[in-house]
């Protein structure tokens, strides 16, 4: 049996040329925008998202366009300012390059990764980094485990009910290794209510009012593992029971986006902004995470159930119409059963139960 594993693993050289000629075969020129460029140099302040826009019809296809495989789609290859994007043509498809054509009309492919300018902090995001900030780094939703932790804020100053930037209190739970050392920096938050799943009714996590950040300034010592900490920010009021997090690193967003493979459906479980509808750039969570295969970078097709109307011509039957697509939704931030996505496209308002789903299939 394990011989037969093995021979189920194993590709031959006949596969491999299939898979870098299916990689490279550039996406068929009817995708392309009517406006796309032969030529363009990326600015800063370009996303990725938007120069896609500019290309394609359907910009979550910017994969084939580059003539990307599966490998280079998971480890993103960056696009810097100043660097020129060269739109190639033959046999009817079309493919980017950073090279121009050579004098015998053909060009060597290049992935989107030749580095122009500046460090690899420079490379262009993937979408509007102003949209998205505040829910890269602050606890919006947590799970259960999360919410599980021991690390709160037990003690204030004395004659103290809620904290101010500077101040200093006692934390408890906090780990002793590295997470707690001195200079560590923790999120304090509040978890307020549960956030259902709009289609089972299942508790997906908990939603958090994010209230502020602390430092550690003197790391748990001793049996009782007590945690001296200051108060970076205050947005909120925070005090004793405060629950405390790790302040997670700030990770730019340079995914590539692409449509899921494969089946992919889950729904709105939340608008953000405490407001029951949303519209374009507005962030949503969904009710599908990393456990249905979710990950940074996908597009999704945002699409709303038809109204059940009565048919006149057949006794005022009632008859459902077929939802429709109206708007994408471009993920960032996965978790286990949840995650974000910023609204982009959308022709309708973002509203709870409306569905996400595979944008390449043929249903909504």
């Amino acid at each position: 049996m394990g011989t037969a594993h093995a021979a189920e693993r194993t590709v031959t050289p006949a596969q491999q040329a299939q898979a870098v000629t299916a990689a490279q075969a550039g996406i068929p020129e009817t995708e392309l925008s009517a406006t796309a460029p032969a030529q363009y140099t990326v600015r800063r302040g370009d996303t990725l998202w938007a120069i896609s826009g500019k290309y394609l019809k359907r910009p979550y296809r910017w994969p084939e366009l580059w003539g990307m495989n599966r490998e280079q789609i998971r480890n993103p290859h960056l696009i810097y300012p100043g660097q020129i994007l060269y739109l190639h043509h033959a046999n009817g498809r079309a493919w980017l390059s950073s090279s121009p054509a050579s004098a015998d009309g053909s060009t060597v492919r290049l992935s989107p990764h030749t580095r122009v300018s500046g460090q690899d902090g420079d490379a262009i995001s993937s979408i509007p980094s102003a949209a998205i900030e505040p829910f890269l780094t602050q606890p919006i939703v947590v799970d259960e485990d999360t919410l599980a932790t021991p690390a709160r804020i037990f003690s204030l100053p004395e004659g103290r009910v809620y904290l101010g930037k500077g101040e200093n209190a006692y934390a408890r739970g906090l780990p002793q290794g590295e997470g707690g050392q001195a200079g560590t920096e923790w999120q304090a938050y509040r978890p307020v209510r549960p956030l259902k799943d709009p289609v089972t009714g299942n508790v997906l996590g908990y939603e958090a009012d994010f209230l502020g950040t602390l430092r550690v300034v003197r790391a748990a010592t001793g049996p009782q593992a007590v945690t001296k900490m200051e108060v970076l920010s205050s947005k909120e009021e925070m005090g004793v029971g405060s629950q405390l997090m790790p302040l997670p690193p700030r990770v730019p967003v340079r995914y590539v986006p692409h449509a899921p493979e494969g089946d992919m459906h889950g729904a709105v479980a939340k608008v953000t902004g405490g407001v029951r509808f949303g519209g374009t750039d507005q962030v949503v969570v969904l009710n599908i995470g990393s456990q249905q295969g979710l990950e940074p970078g996908h597009v999704l097709s945002l699409a709303r159930a038809g109204a059940v109307v009565k048919d006149a011509t057949a006794g005022n039957e009632a008859v459902q119409l077929p939802a429709e697509r109206y708007g994408l939704a471009f993920v960032f931030r996965v978790f286990p059963h949840v995650a974000y996505a910023l609204v982009t496209d959308a022709s309708n308002a973002v509203e709870v139960g409306d569905s996400v789903s595979n944008p390449m299939s043929q249903q909504p």
